[in-house]
């Protein structure tokens, strides 16, 4: 739909978007923000380590730093500010409002009340796999673990069956976590993915991993997979980037010659290092999708991953990237070694990537499958539990 489609159609519909933080960068924001404005108009507010107030095409962006080292302080700081906002909006009436969240916890608890002010629709999106104990591998008390599932099963319960809509990732993501309403009106495609920041670059011997928690990401497998091979390939290097994962590294007493850990970076400096790497694993023992394979993928990068939750729908085994049985690092030791030693292959597998992301993941592909979602949401009948 261009701009003389859309004056046609009528008003745009107004967007409050809710995105529980953090978010490092205002960079992070505005991609997707350029490519809604083509056909809505509104606002996302979110926060983080920076202050911003922006207007990208037809969108506002509101981040609110954080004041304190506690997450909870800056939410309800947050909280407050978007209910705020969400009253000042609403003394105006729109004919169509949808609100929308991130998550079905916190961000989507706030984000129902905003859409009841506002008196629009309430649309949440679901990016993980909660119902999966995995989530919490990093918790030693298996009783811990299934209270925690428990918790989030509870409230993500009563979020969900107060929406008008759900975006998932794949059809099977709500598994042993929530039952939706009938009348919830159900899509599942990619999250968006600005997929034109990564480009194919040389290919120097290194494979990277991206993405944080350690274990849940699964970054102690891939560390344990590349020390059994890497003696037979020294010229090779694992680059792990994340959030505490140097850290993590330290704790174990891990140090290897051969394996680089850099912490969490914005996604501009990822972009760089996803043009340079060979492969990009993703070892996850919980995932709903993996950002990062859309990412190596419009990168042209070789991918290899664990068959887990949604990575086999971005992922076709010895089509367009490498599959392997999750938790098996033995499984991922000998893909790995495969992938190094078969130059042609790896490279046939990235080819093919390349293309799949050109079709597939771009931000125009994703704009119509959320246009379509606002516009069944709009049409839908209220949910009973609103």
């Amino acid at each position: 739909m261009d701009d003389k489609d859309l004056a046609a159609a009528g008003p745009a519909t107004f967007l409050f978007m809710v995105r529980e933080g953090p978010t490092h960068t205002i960079d992070e924001l505005e991609p997707l923000c350029g490519l809604l404005s083509r056909r809505f108009h509104g606002e996302l507010w979110s926060y983080g380590s920076y202050e911003a107030d922006a207007v990208v095409g037809r969108m506002r962006i509101r981040v609110l730093k954080d004041r304190s080292s506690r997450r909870a302080v800056n939410f309800v700081t947050f909280a407050r500010a978007v209910l705020g906002r969400a009253r000042q909006l609403g003394v105006e009436p729109r004919d169509s409002v949808v609100v929308t969240s991130y998550d079905p916890f916190k961000g989507g608890l706030l984000a129902w009340l905003a859409s009841r002010i506002l008196k629009g629709k309430f649309l949440c999106e679901v990016n993980g796999v909660f119902g999966n104990p995995e989530n919490f591998s990093h918790l030693h008390s298996a009783i811990w673990r299934r209270l925690r599932v428990l918790q989030m099963r509870l409230l993500g319960s009563f979020v969900l069956r107060r929406a008008d809509a759900v975006r998932l990732l794949f059809a099977e993501q709500l598994h042993n976590f929530v039952r939706l309403g009938s009348g919830t009106v159900v899509r599942h495609f990619m999250d968006f993915t600005n997929t034109a920041r990564f480009l194919p670059g040389t290919e120097e011997p290194i494979i990277l991993a991206a993405g944080y928690p350690f274990m849940v990401k699964g970054i102690d497998l891939l560390v344990q997979a590349f020390c059994e091979i890497a003696p037979r390939h020294p010229e090779w290097k694992l680059v792990l980037i994340g959030h505490l994962i140097p850290d993590e590294l330290r704790r174990r007493g891990i140090e290897h010659p051969q394996i680089l850990a850099l912490r969490g970076m914005p996604q501009r400096e990822l972009a760089a290092w996803v043009g340079r790497c060979s492969i990009l694993a993703l070892a996850s023992r919980s995932e709903a999708m993996g950002r990062v394979l859309l990412e190596a993928a419009a990168a042209g990068k070789c991918r290899i991953a664990a068959r887990v939750g949604g990575i086999p729908t971005v992922i076709t085994h010895d089509v367009d990237g490498f599959l392997f049985e999750k938790g098996n690092f033995q499984e991922l030791a000998r893909g790995l070694e495969y992938l190094i030693t078969h130059d042609s292959y790896r490279r046939r597998l990235g080819a093919a990537a390349l293309q799949r992301a050109q079709v597939e993941f771009t931000p125009d592909a994703y704009l119509e499958l959320f246009g379509e979602l606002v516009s069944a949401t709009l049409a839908a009948t209220p949910s009973i539990e609103n």
